[in-house]
């Protein structure tokens, strides 16, 4: 028998996470920038836009312009912006390329080492010798400094949120667990704000489809939620307009779940 999770789509109240949830860092972006990261806001709103900018309309040589070198990478150091240029496509994977296009500037994860894109594909901050650094002031100090492009390799901080969905009734929230692996919490409608009426502290398993598109799976003693990002040939087959990923639900008096399309909550 096929579960549904409700008997209509319902429309879902768009919540934004601030510092009274227990999964977000405690001070206000602003606050994190300057006084963690030593980035002037606008400086690092500024370095951001050109970021995706450059590596939404595929401007190679304008997004390795953005990159500090010599660049350490898994598949050797990039020594210059030409060398970028001609391992573009080694470098700015869809791993890469998604957690630039996907990241809000609002959601960045903030911390010493300096500006986190996506689970930590990307790190932007001031390159400097020696520490401490002097405060970045304009968009034109910083860099990149960190590019990942195998995302098993992640270690995302606890917290850092990778899905925020509506799906047939329900609002579903995975983020990292802060051990490599993720956590779910669900709201049911109408009390789409608040504490989570579920929460499944762990992911049972993690599997990862082509282009690293990840899927994860939550159960308890009631309910299994498989929760899947979008894959990378999506844009070929493309899924109605909003969706970010599929959740399936099966429950414990049923042996099949329908996947069903989940719907950004924040567009």
């Amino acid at each position: 028998m096929r579960v549904w999770f409700g008997a209509a789509v319902m429309a879902l109240v768009v919540t934004c996470f601030g510092a009274s949830s227990a999964w977000a860092q405690s001070e206000t972006l602003e606050v994190r920038l300057e006084s963690v990261a030593r980035v002037r806001p606008d400086a690092a709103r500024s370095f951001f836009d050109q970021l995706r900018k450059a590596v939404g309309q595929g401007d190679q040589a304008a997004a390795c312009a953005l990159l500090v070198y010599p660049q350490p990478h898994a598949t050797g150091v990039v020594a210059s912006a030409a060398d970028c240029v001609a391992r573009y496509d080694a470098l700015f994977t869809v791993p890469v390329r998604r957690a630039i296009g996907r990241q809000r500037f609002e959601e960045v994860f903030v911390s010493q080492q300096g500006v986190m894109l996506g689970g930590g594909e990307v790190w932007f901050t001031r390159p400097c010798a020696k520490a401490p650094c002097a405060a970045a002031t304009s968009a034109a100090e910083l860099r990149v400094t960190a590019l990942t492009t195998d995302v098993s390799t992640l270690m995302p901080p606890r917290g850092k949120q990778f899905m925020l969905c509506g799906v047939a009734g329900q609002k579903i929230r995975v983020a990292a667990d802060g051990a490599g692996g993720a956590m779910l919490e669900v709201w049911y409608a109408p009390n789409l704000t608040g504490p989570a009426a579920r929460e499944f502290p762990r992911a049972t398993t993690i599997s990862t489809l082509a282009c690293s598109s990840r899927v994860w799976t939550f159960k308890d003693s009631e309910r299994t939620y498989t929760v899947e990002e979008l894959p990378c040939d999506a844009p070929q087959y493309p899924p109605p307009m909003g969706s970010v990923g599929r959740v399936t639900l099966v429950s414990a008096a049923s042996s099949d779940g329908e996947a069903l399309w989940c719907r950004d909550l924040l567009d």
